[in-house]
């Protein structure tokens, strides 16, 4: 599996952070192909405080499901 950074976008203390999953489903071998993002707040050493993250999990699932 391989998670690839699509996109950074920063603004203060605030980033988003665009990514795409690839790689193959452990159950069916289906291939997968996800795309999300994580919104990032961040401290005054610029380390991550809190995380949020999204992804469609409808296509997701079709996917593992090989549709």
């Amino acid at each position: 599996m391989t998670l690839t950074c699509d996109e950074v976008r920063p603004a203060g203390a605030h980033v988003i952070f665009v990514w795409t999953f690839t790689g193959h489903d452990a159950g069916t071998g289906n291939p997968l192909s996800v795309k999300g993002w994580e919104e990032w707040d961040m401290d005054a050493e610029g380390k991550v405080k809190s995380s949020r993250g999204w992804f469609d999990a409808d296509d997701y699932a079709r996917q593992v499901a090989g549709g």
